[in-house]
């Protein structure tokens, strides 16, 4: 009996062992594939710091709400048309948490408490990421600037990558992505107040109403994307 005992003790202590060995190098591989990806982000967003970063105007672009939960609401990002050498190299940029817990603490992202993470991408990625392959839309508005309207939101972009505490912890429900966008663009233009906005899908209603938005392009779906993404009406559109 005493030897049952001692061997049925030994498996559980083995089993425990095996399962924290195994949750051990799950969350190691985690670790090396989320340093890998702020590299990669790093990488992207030193581009934006060059001095020679410029652009001739925005959009405001909106994605379809996608299929699993954290798309339920849509999404919102910011192109900076003219930033690349031709329209599928121009640059976009648009706001995520660094989620760098192993195991997701979803009061921290709901309340706040996740670093901020600009995500610097380019036109043509969010072109096959979106609507290739998750088949969502895309609808480009146009916020016209100035070149003072400009300057600062470079500015600002430019402080939120090096400084991303500047922008304050991600909250999902009063800093996510809607209301860096919003803040983002209110650095330049101060008619702009997005508090009150909290999910994307508001984002392109709301501008409108202020008067905003002078111009929309005709939505881009996974059937046109190749004859619709990289029309550019004159650039007297995007100023002002």
């Amino acid at each position: 009996m005493i030897h049952k005992l001692l061997l049925m003790t030994l498996i559980l202590l083995t089993s425990c062992f095996k399962d924290k060995s195994s949750e051990s190098v799950k969350a190691l591989k985690f670790e090396q594939e989320h340093q890998e990806y702020l590299d990669s982000v790093k990488s992207k967003s030193s581009e934006i710091l060059k001095e020679s970063f410029d652009f001739q105007g925005i959009e405001v672009v909106y994605v379809q709400a996608g299929e699993t939960y954290y798309q339920w609401l849509g999404h919102v990002l910011i192109r900076f048309v003219g930033s690349g050498k031709i329209p599928e190299e121009d640059y976009g940029v648009s706001f995520i948490a660094n989620f760098n817990d192993y195991n997701l603490d979803n009061l921290k992202a709901y309340y706040g408490g996740y670093t901020v993470l600009p995500i610097i991408d380019n036109w043509g990625n969010y072109l096959k990421d979106y609507v290739v392959k998750e088949k969502r839309y895309m609808d480009r508005y146009i916020f016209p600037v100035n070149e003072s309207v400009k300057n600062k939101i470079k500015e600002t972009l430019k402080d939120w990558i090096v400084n991303p505490e500047n922008t304050g912890t991600y909250s999902f429900m009063r800093n996510s992505c809607t209301a860096l966008l919003l803040k983002l663009l209110a650095a330049g233009d101060k008619e702009v107040d997005g508090a009150k906005i909290a999910f994307p899908v508001e984002v392109v209603p709301y501008l409108q109403s202020i008067g905003k938005i002078n111009h929309s392009y005709k939505r881009i779906t996974v059937d046109n994307y190749l004859d619709l993404a990289n029309q550019i009406v004159p650039r007297e559109k995007y100023e002002y």
